[in-house]
């Protein structure tokens, strides 16, 4: 069972536990004094005040995000083995995006990756790298580590990242009951560092998917392409289309960012030629396996 519950605050929690308990008190007393009397509708104004407070919040959330941003001529994806994959018989998603859109995939995502593994993957991000996915932190969350950890590395990794010439895009995670912090913690990285969110009920929109996964959480086939689908509509307004793609003259450029890969796009030849308003176009011919 996927099951994503929202990210409200320790503190709020307490603060809507604390007034029920006094509305819940004061509907059982007796009337008293008009001090005390008072007690009892102030509690239920103040609940109904912060359960609306809280809904409205979350439903703004669950909202798909409407990516702004320069068109990049490809994707970069940092993940885990969500992203990575696990079985070499499945495609991971990025692969299948790949060979779907004809967009240039470099997928950095480890399998079994945690979060404190993230900068890592940053650090091999390129200048010219200007569209980032990051799916992290499910691993983090199987294992219970605790927020300030996840908190500290996910903040090192989008400050490595966030440039004003990129986009980042972040999938929100399912949460656990007793892990809503990191959800806290996601949505206030991204608001400092500028990621657009997907929210946690897209991921797990494919997660509760027919034959979605493996094992309840590793994508199969089937489950790459729904999440192939899923960043395809998020990105589409921020992908340019193959036809406007220009590589520079360099075929260690080219390859860098069309990779090869079973069932993709092979790089078979390029060319230099001047190009009106331009030093060197490369002409680059393609072939699906």
């Amino acid at each position: 069972m996927v099951v994503a519950s929202p990210p409200v605050s320790p503190l709020t929690i307490l603060f809507f536990i604390l007034l029920f308990l006094v509305w819940m008190i004061y509907s059982n007393r007796t009337a008293g004094a008009t001090r005390e009397s008072g007690i009892r509708p102030v509690a239920a104004i103040l609940l109904t005040v912060l359960t609306v407070v809280v809904t409205r919040t979350e439903y703004l959330q669950r909202r798909m995000p409407h990516v702004s941003g320069a068109r990049a001529d490809h994707l970069v994806v940092i993940g885990d083995s969500i992203s990575a994959g696990i079985d070499p018989a499945i495609a991971p998603w990025p692969t299948v995006f790949q060979t779907m859109t004809n967009i240039p995939v470099k997928n950095l995502a480890l399998p079994g990756a945690e979060v404190n593994e993230g900068p890592y993957m940053a650090a091999k991000v390129n200048p010219e790298d200007h569209l980032i996915v990051i799916e992290l932190g499910g691993n983090d969350l199987l294992a219970n580590e605790p927020g300030t950890r996840f908190e500290k590395y996910l903040g090192e990794t989008l400050q490595q990242l966030a440039r004003p010439d990129r986009t980042l895009v972040m999938f929100e995670l399912p949460l656990l009951p007793h892990k809503t912090n990191y959800g806290e913690i996601q949505r206030r990285l991204a608001a400092k560092y500028h990621v657009w969110l997907i929210p946690k009920r897209k991921f797990i929109g494919v997660l509760r998917g027919a034959d979605a996964t493996t094992d309840g959480i590793h994508l199969s086939s089937e489950g790459a392409r729904h999440m192939s689908l899923l960043v395809k509509e998020v990105l589409a307004p921020v992908l340019k289309p193959l036809a406007q793609i220009n590589f520079e003259c360099d075929p260690r450029r080219a390859a860098s960012i069309w990779p090869a890969a079973p069932g993709s796009i092979d790089l078979l030849r390029y060319d230099c030629h001047p190009h009106p308003g331009m030093d060197a176009a490369l002409i680059v011919v393609l072939a699906l396996r």
